[in-house]
């Protein structure tokens, strides 16, 4: 490709468990590149079992950015994140775009924040140690490949098709919506009442609370920020005398729909590929293993230290395996058809070895629903039948890294293309979930009987008994004082 043609960033999704991590890898090895996670808990520190992050060792051998950024205190958004990941790109890429037409999201705050300074920190370190830089400024000027990776729907999109219409809320609104939805959540988890006052706030905010799923408490908080932002400015502009139709007319473009910074936009060739299974059935199957193996590697133990040390995030405490375990945990997840008295332990932790399997399963689906409809994804086939997976994997690589090699008018011709393999991968896709209404949940590892299932069980047992505890004990000094 000429020099002067826009530099490649390559986005890789896909459902659970399709093998994006390995393929990443791979293309990392083949192309000098670096992974740049785009999954909301791996970002955390203190998580690892229910983040399903890369090992010390992977980590060493392919380098990955954007994993442990962030304290379980920090409220870690979208926002923030595709800022990160725009600077990484731009560093891994030698800054050479930068005298091009683009958002400049160096003047952010964050751009200036620790955080981001031990981000980049880490890149120019681990190009040291792979031997891509020799330490100094000009180190940074080499060309590196940004393989952006992971599963989190809504850090992709923000990414590819740039942020929405919603504004920046302030440092301010943050902290006061914080304290006021945890204060509805600790009053009888009042989520009605915090619809109402949010609702208070104008009619577009009204609506905007009750399209929310119930329960949904982190959009909330979010859509509580932007109230606040919107009343701080209005605030302002009165005690200065001004107009208040900037204002006015900002909240009029809120929730349009509309975004702008896209990746593109900011001067990259931006090739996007969706891994997708060619068999539902057997790749359903694969995830409910996999579920089984996170509980056998100490799911429960992890979310019952990190709950007891105060340490799980809050953005971990939605994420599906921990919100699944803390329901387990404090006894939330009885079937409606058995009473919490009469449950035996094994009920219980069958109940939450059901719910984890169905919520990751449901999960998965609405993956492959959400990138079919993206027309910038490209689709590539993963076959899962008789296939070793270092095959596999090596043939998703080897057939990304093809069409990363193609012109961007020939790219476009495959991605669109009404009989390129994308699209009948799409189609086919779309026509197997038809299917799968007759597949049949099926145990791997955790079978009755065996030594795992009671090693499992014994373990689920003692981690509810300590969160038990430790909750009543709880209630008791809250009622003391």
């Amino acid at each position: 490709m000429a020099d002067q043609s826009p530099p490649i960033v390559v986005i890789i999704a896909g459902p659970t468990a399709a093998g994006k991590s390995d393929v990443a890898k791979n293309i990392c090895a083949q192309q000098k590149g670096m992974v740049v996670s785009a999954d909301s808990v791996q970002a955390y520190r203190s998580v690892q079992i229910g983040a399903n992050k890369p090992s010390t060792e992977e980590r060493r051998e392919t380098p990955h950015i954007l994993i442990d950024v962030a304290d379980h205190l920090d409220s870690y958004n979208a926002a923030e994140w595709r800022e990160d990941a725009i600077a990484c790109i731009r560093t891994l890429l030698g800054r050479h775009q930068e005298q091009q037409k683009q958002e400049d999201i160096t003047t952010t705050p964050a751009a200036n924040s620790p955080r981001r300074a031990e981000i980049l920190a880490s890149i120019q370190q681990a190009c040291i140690e792979k031997g891509y830089c020799n330490g100094g400024e000009e180190g940074l000027q080499q060309k590196i490949l940004p393989v952006v990776c992971g599963g989190t729907m809504m850090y992709l999109q923000w990414l590819v098709h740039g942020r929405p219409d919603a504004m920046r809320p302030t440092l301010a609104a943050v902290e006061v919506s914080y304290k006021t939805i945890r204060k509805f959540q600790d009053d009888k988890n009042d989520y009605e009442g915090a619809v109402k006052h949010v609702s208070s706030f104008g009619k577009i905010f009204a609506d905007r609370s009750q399209k929310l799923s119930t329960g949904d408490w982190y959009r909330l908080r979010r859509t509580l920020e932007i109230a606040l932002t919107v009343k701080e400015k209005q605030t302002a502009n009165e005690e200065d005398g001004r107009s208040k139709s900037g204002v006015d007319k900002m909240v009029e473009q809120l929730y349009t729909g509309q975004r702008q910074g896209s990746l593109a936009s900011l001067g990259y060739d931006v090739r996007c590929f969706f891994l997708c299974p060619d068999d539902r059935m057997s790749h359903t199957s694969v995830v409910d293993k996999r579920c089984e193996q996170m509980i056998i590697r100490g799911l429960l133990k992890e979310t019952t230290e990190l709950t007891l040390s105060g340490h799980l995030p809050e953005m971990a405490e939605r994420a599906i395996g921990y919100r699944q375990s803390l329901d387990y945990l404090y006894g939330k997840n009885q079937d409606h058809e058995t009473s919490t008295t009469t449950a035996t332990e094994e009920d219980a932790f069958e109940f939450f070895l059901s719910e984890f399997k169905t919520s990751t399963r449901r999960y998965a689906k609405k993956q492959m629903a959400w990138f079919r409809k993206d027309t910038d994804f490209m689709f590539v086939p993963v076959s899962l039948n008789n296939t070793e997976k270092s095959d596999r994997v090596d043939a998703a690589a080897n057939a990304i890294g093809r069409l990363c090699q193609l012109s961007r008018e020939d790219y476009e011709k495959e991605l669109f293309g009404a009989d390129s393999t994308s699209g009948k991968t799409k189609r086919e896709n779309e026509a197997q979930g038809k299917t799968m209404k007759f597949y049949k949940p099926e145990r791997h590892i955790l079978k009755l009987g065996t030594e795992e299932y009671a090693s499992a069980l014994a373990e689920g047992i003692e981690c509810r008994q300590s969160v038990l505890i430790n909750d009543k004990k709880r209630k008791i000094d809250q009622t003391v004082d």
